[in-house]
């Protein structure tokens, strides 16, 4: 393209020198370099000529050749395009070719394969050599995934064990925080009785009532509750390694009081408020099934078939202010207490409703008592404090 372009070039210079030696009426040789060059030192040899004209085909020519330099860049620009796309073209010839050579070594292993697995017969059959080694293939690499899938199981178990030996440590920690905590609190008396406070909602803070559990084929469980949100949480569980759900008192947030016994629940038509303490207790027994659920003194509902033919299990652990998931522990923050507890225990027996109402009015039930109040019959941990309680009038006076 350059070259017709510079070819053209000299044409147009050619043209114009025969245009001028007509017009003029000079000779050829007006047009050679040598004629140029006198007539620039010499002005007069061009005195009479039309210099008019001249002008103006040399105008005519700057321009053309002023286009021809445009044409011949715009020609470079595609010259260049071109030669990118053929570049691009030339790789994809290179990737087919290599595609090519690959698929040929493929099935040249093919008669190895078969001479291994199938013997003669697949060498015989280059068809069926070329499709042998897929199947073999995708089973090589199905291998690869279970090892992988293993290494990854693996490695995700001992994660676990190291965050399950992280966690035991932490508790082990709190626990030492713990008795020390209970050691100093063992030298405080409470003349007056005291309460438990479980001022946040957590998953950590909780008391162990110390006293063993027999079994029970009946019983009763009486506390005073003074709830500091809506939903009183967990005041009481008991969970032993079979169950974790054996005996429990709880209330949701947005759901009602229950009961559960081995896992079988019954709702109590109890109505607690905040900021108050209120008496509660709660009765059942096997015969049947029947249970009762008293609120100041009063009976406020009762029911039948719950958990009939059962008896609660001995040796577990008896948890205040959280529910167990597994025994001793498990605790989920949703289902915690927040408020204070005072006066909890538990009787071997179905009491009656006068033994309940003299509860509510500060009085006492001493017989068949398998789980009673006292300084050193309970142990806090996680943040939960044992306060001087109010006495039981005191309790009384605030619910009036």
């Amino acid at each position: 393209v350059i070259i017709l372009a510079a070819g053209m070039v000299a044409f147009m210079g050619a043209v114009i020198c025969i245009i001028a030696a007509v017009h003029t009426g000079s000779s050829r040789a007006a047009c050679n370099p040598k004629n140029f060059q006198q007539q620039a030192e010499d002005p007069s040899l061009y005195a009479g000529e039309d210099w008019g004209f001249l002008r103006t085909t040399a105008e005519e020519l700057r321009q053309t050749v002023l286009q021809q330099k445009d044409q011949i860049l715009t020609d470079q620009r595609t010259i260049r395009d071109l030669t990118g796309k053929l570049s691009e073209c030339e790789k994809g010839t290179a990737i087919t070719q290599l595609k090519d050579r690959i698929e040929k070594l493929e099935v040249g292993r093919a008669p190895e394969v078969g001479a291994v697995s199938g013997g003669p017969e697949r060498l015989a059959d280059p068809g069926h050599r070329a499709g042998a080694d897929r199947p073999w293939r995708m089973e090589d690499l199905e291998g690869e995934l279970e090892k992988k899938v293993e290494l990854l199981e693996k490695e995700r178990k001992t994660l676990r064990l190291e965050t399950e030996k992280h966690r035991q440590e932490i508790d082990q920690g709190i626990n030492k925080l713990h008795h020390r905590l209970s050691g100093l609190e063992g030298g405080h008396s409470f003349p007056e009785g005291y309460r438990l406070s479980f001022p946040t909602r957590t998953n950590y803070m909780y008391a162990v009532v110390k006293h063993s559990v027999p079994a029970l084929r009946a019983f009763t469980a009486c506390l005073w509750l003074r709830p500091a949100e809506g939903g009183i949480g967990t005041p009481l569980s008991y969970a032993v390694s079979e169950q974790p759900n054996e005996l429990v008192l709880l209330q949701g947030l947005h759901t009602p009081t229950e009961l559960l016994i081995n896992g079988k629940v019954a709702q109590l038509p109890l109505n607690l408020s905040r900021g108050s303490w209120q008496h509660i207790c709660v009765s059942w027994s096997q015969k049947g099934g029947a249970w009762q659920a008293y609120q100041g003194g009063k009976l406020r509902g009762e029911g039948h078939a719950l958990a009939a033919g059962h008896h609660i299990r001995p040796g577990g652990a008896l948890i205040l202010g959280q529910e167990q998931d597994s025994l001793g522990g498990g605790f989920d923050s949703s289902q915690a207490l927040v408020g204070e507890l005072s006066q909890v225990g538990l009787w071997d027996r179905v009491l009656s409703a006068n033994q309940v109402a003299s509860l509510a009015r500060c009085g006492r039930v001493t017989q068949g008592s398998v789980a009673p109040w006292s300084e050193n019959g309970v142990e806090v941990y996680g943040g939960a404090t044992k306060d001087p309680g109010e006495p039981c009038s005191k309790h009384n006076r605030s619910s009036q």
